[in-house]
């Protein structure tokens, strides 16, 4: 039984899942639209957790998952979903506007139980528009094949050194139940001219003095060209909510790692042990496949070889969690050469965001490999300025890469305004 006098006037709501770089999951436009609720900055005093997952649905668009966990009072141990699909023509605007209304229509059975609630009109109406449109979207012209083409540039210059990166991709994509199919291509090049000043000297080491008396600098200009491009598709057939199978093709040039191109085809069979019904909150999969690699090499490796065509096997899992406290996801690698057993390597991963408390949150990126399957590195002796430009790559028992850190906020626990104004630094991205 409700105690009238104890009924709260707003509901607490804490979001979390949206993203910056998602301009349809957007936190300013979802609290200017509800005002009916105090949205709080720290997760463990609200009366209710929302937790928005994200997915790209089959058809190019965006699909949110909206988890409602009740945590404080009579809300407590309470849990709702809502799915959110939308089409990949769909604008961002498009896409926030409705999002924001599911999460008003989530709401709507907490909000009802404050005093706030009172004051609340809804309309129950839905418009004729949306039904025609619902049903001319189960006809799609493009029979589900979604198409991306994208580039990019990047130049950096310095008194002594220039770098020019230019790339682009292409990404085209067909994902239904049952199939899924898709193919890609990228392109990178990197130009990088280096200026370094050399003092003069003859014969004897002694310096070479000008008129003036002052030793002669000399200026040695080097350029590398680091190219790299490659292309994949996969095809993966469901054989049921748990297996399925499908192979990747993929081909690529990668001048640092001494390949003048490789290709590889990799037939596998993959078991989800969670069903797909509930991958928005966790999943568990194991993939295991046979490839077949092709490799023709810049130069001659320390094995002798320009050519040659190898056979390898790999497991590899993956372990994922999105929860409230945060997401995690862990994946491992282990692959070997069939004609050689020594020739191998594992690897770890993990990707990990965690709230601590409302206010404290870290996050860790870490990867690690044991390699012991170089078998592309280059013969022969390489200048400093080959692997200072990062053109060749040297041997190595092991690699790692890492990145952390950690958020803290703190003040108001309320986080209902928005203002815009002055946002930004005009996306000046140097030292001011």
């Amino acid at each position: 039984m409700i105690d009238n006098n104890n009924i709260p006037y707003k509901l607490g709501v804490f979001i979390d899942g949206c993203e910056r770089w998602d301009g349809g999951c957007d936190l300013d436009y979802i609290r200017t639209e509800i005002t009916a609720v105090d949205f709080y900055r720290d997760n463990q005093k609200a009366d209710v957790f929302l937790l928005i997952n994200r997915n790209r649905s089959g058809g190019g668009g965006r699909q949110y998952q909206l988890i409602f966990i009740g945590q404080q009072n009579i809300h407590a141990g309470r849990r709702d979903t809502l799915y959110v699909d939308n089409k990949q023509t769909d604008t961002d605007f498009e896409v926030r506007e409705k999002l924001t209304r599911f999460i008003k229509l989530g709401l709507a059975p907490y909000v009802a139980k404050t005093k706030a609630g009172e004051e609340i009109e809804i309309n129950m109406k839905t418009d004729a528009v949306i039904r025609e449109d619902s049903i001319q979207e189960s006809v799609d012209p493009w029979n589900y094949w979604v198409f991306n083409v994208g580039g990019d540039t990047n130049i950096e210059l310095e008194e002594l050194s220039s770098e020019i990166n230019i790339g682009g991709n292409i990404n085209i994509d067909r994902i239904t139940d049952e199939w899924k199919i898709s193919l890609s291509g990228r392109i990178d090049e990197r130009l990088r001219r280096t200026i370094q000043r050399v003092p003069r000297v003859d014969d004897n080491g002694d310096p070479v003095l000008d008129g003036d008396g002052n030793q002669i600098i000399d200026e040695v200009v080097s350029n590398f060209d680091v190219s790299e491009f490659g292309f994949n598709h996969q095809l993966v057939k469901s054989i049921s909510p748990r297996w399925s199978y499908g192979y990747d093709i993929a081909g690529r040039q990668n001048t640092r790692l001494n390949y003048k191109f490789q290709m590889s085809f990799r037939p596998a069979v993959e078991y989800n042990f969670f069903p797909e019904s509930v991958q928005n909150s966790k999943f568990l999969r194991v993939n295991y496949g046979v490839e077949l690699r092709n490799n023709r090499y810049v130069e001659e490796t320390i094995s002798g070889f320009l050519e040659e065509t190898r056979v390898l096997h790999s497991l590899r899992t993956s372990l994922g969690f999105n929860k409230r406290w945060g997401n995690l996801e862990v994946g491992y690698r282990l692959r070997n050469y069939l004609d050689d057993f020594s020739s191998w390597s594992t690897g770890l991963n993990i990707r990990a965001d965690v709230r601590v408390t409302g206010n404290l949150s870290f996050f860790i990126r870490a990867e690690a490999n044991y390699v012991k399957d170089q078998i592309y590195l280059a013969a022969g002796d390489f200048t400093e300025q080959d692997i200072l430009s990062g053109r060749v790559t040297l041997p190595s028992a092991y690699n790692i890469d890492t990145r952390f850190g950690f958020n803290y906020r703190f003040g108001s626990i309320l986080n209902n305004f928005v203002n815009r104004r002055f946002f930004g630094r005009a996306n000046f991205v140097g030292n001011d």
